[in-house]
C-alpha cells in the first residue's frame, strides 16, 4: 500500500470512496487538504476532510455512520481522514459584512477616472431598473483573433449578448459577454481518473469583449491598489504545495483583503442534488471575511512580489468550520490556468496601452 502524497491521489481515493462518502448524514461536504489534530499546528500529511454538522464520539454512532482514521483507495492508495464540525448558518445568523468605506473601495466603486482589475461592473435587469454588480477579474485577449476583453464571472456576465457596464448601468458600455461558462461535467474539467455520475465543476466564468466607444486609454491591466501582475500561477495536482498559499484579493465591496487556501476540491451537493466541485476554498486573516456579495469575478493573486495570478472568485458560504470561530465567510474560487485554456484568452498584464497589449 502507498500513502497519497498529492490532491491528484487524494481525489482518486475521495472518488473510489464516493458511495460510503455520501451515506454519511448530515455531511456538509468534502475537501483536500492537510490532516489537523487537535492542539497541534497543521500537519503535512495529505487528508480528506469531511465537514459535519456535529461532531459525536463514535460510542454513541451507528456502525454505518463511524468515519475511520484511513480511507483506503484504488491501487492500494490511502490517505488520512480528517473530520471538521461546521454547519450553514441559519438566514438569521449570517454575518453581515458592511461595505469597505477606505478610499481604494471608493475608486473600485467608480470614483477613479481609470479602470482597473478589481473596479465594479454591473449589468441591468431586463425586467425592472434594478440591476446587479460585481468586479472586474483582468483584462484579457482572445487567442484566436486577438479580440480584447475581460473576464468576469458567468453569474455576472450571464450569456452571449448581455452589456456590462461600469460603474453602473447609466455609467459608460464597458462590454459585451461573448463566451460564458457556468459548469463542466468533472471528467472535462480534471480528466478521466476523475469521473462520477451527475457531478460538475462550477467554473463560473464569462469572457466580454470590449465595447467600440471605450476610451483604451483609461484602462488599466494593473490590479488596483496593489500593483502589476505576474504570469498566472498553475495549480499542480500532482503535490500538494497549494495548501496553505497566502493568497489576495480586490473586489469592489471588501476592497483588498487577505486570504490563506485552506483546501482544495471543495465537494458539495447543491440543491438540485448534483455534486458539484470547486477548486479553492479559502478562509480570510484575522477572522476578516475573505470576499462577500458583490466581490464576486474578482482575481485570486497569490501574495508574494511576484502577484501571480491563481484563481477567480465566484462566491462564498457563511460557517462555522473551525472550533473556538464565530461564524466566517468561506470563499470559493476556482483555478485560473484551466480557464484561460477553456475560455482561449490570456490575461493583459502590461503594455503601453489595450491597444498594442503585450501578454503572457
Amino acid at each position: 500500500m502507498s500513502r497519497a502524497r498529492s490532491l491528484r491521489d487524494l481525489m482518486k481515493i475521495r472518488s473510489h470512496n464516493r458511495e460510503f462518502l455520501d451515506s454519511i448524514n448530515g455531511t456538509l461536504g468534502t475537501a483536500l487538504g492537510f490532516k489537523k489534530r487537535t492542539g497541534q499546528p497543521l500537519s503535512k500529511e495529505p487528508a480528506i476532510i469531511v465537514f459535519v454538522p456535529q461532531k459525536i464520539n463514535q460510542k454513541w454512532i451507528p456502525g454505518s455512520q463511524v468515519l475511520p482514521k484511513k480511507l483506503k483507495g484504488p491501487n492500494g492508495l490511502w490517505c488520512a481522514l480528517d473530520v471538521v464540525e461546521g454547519k450553514k448558518a441559519d438566514q438569521d445568523q449570517l454575518v453581515k459584512i458592511e461595505p469597505g468605506t477606505d478610499e481604494l473601495c471608493e475608486r473600485l466603486r467608480g470614483w477613479d477616472s481609470k479602470i482597473y482589475a478589481g473596479s465594479q461592473i454591473s449589468r441591468q435587469n431586463e425586467a425592472d431598473r434594478s440591476y446587479d454588480i460585481g468586479t472586474l477579474c483582468a483584462f484579457a485577449l482572445r487567442r484566436s483573433d486577438r479580440t480584447v476583453g475581460f473576464l468576469t464571472n458567468q453569474h455576472i456576465g450571464i450569456a452571449e449578448g448581455k452589456k456590462l457596464y461600469h460603474p453602473i448601468p447609466w455609467g459608460i458600455h464597458l462590454g459585451t459577454t461573448v463566451q460564458a461558462i457556468e459548469c463542466l461535467r468533472d471528467e472535462e474539467y480534471y480528466g478521466p481518473d476523475i469521473d462520477e455520475p451527475h457531478t460538475f465543476n462550477r467554473v463560473d466564468c464569462a469572457f466580454a469583449e470590449l465595447s467600440s466607444n471605450v476610451n483604451r486609454g483609461d484602462l488599466k491591466p494593473q490590479m488596483m491598489g496593489v500593483g502589476q501582475l505576474g504570469r498566472p500561477e498553475k495549480v499542480s495536482l500532482d503535490e500538494m504545495s497549494v495548501i496553505g498559499k497566502r493568497v489576495i484579493h480586490v473586489g469592489r465591496t471588501t476592497g483588498l483583503r487577505r486570504g490563506i487556501i485552506a483546501a482544495f476540491g471543495y465537494e458539495y451537493t447543491d440543491e438540485a442534488k448534483k455534486s458539484i466541485y470547486t477548486d479553492l476554498l479559502i478562509a480570510g486573516y484575522d477572522n476578516q471575511p475573505f470576499s462577500t456579495y458583490g466581490d464576486s469575478g474578482s482575481l485570486i493573486v497569490l501574495d508574494n512580489e511576484e502577484l501571480n495570478p491563481i484563481g477567480l472568485l465566484w462566491g462564498g458560504w457563511q460557517e462555522k468550520l473551525r472550533t473556538g470561530y464565530a461564524q466566517e465567510n468561506w470563499t470559493y474560487g476556482v483555478s485560473l490556468f484551466p480557464l484561460l485554456d477553456l475560455m482561449g484568452i490570456e490575461l493583459i498584464l502590461e503594455g503601453r496601452s489595450l491597444k498594442s497589449p503585450v501578454c503572457r
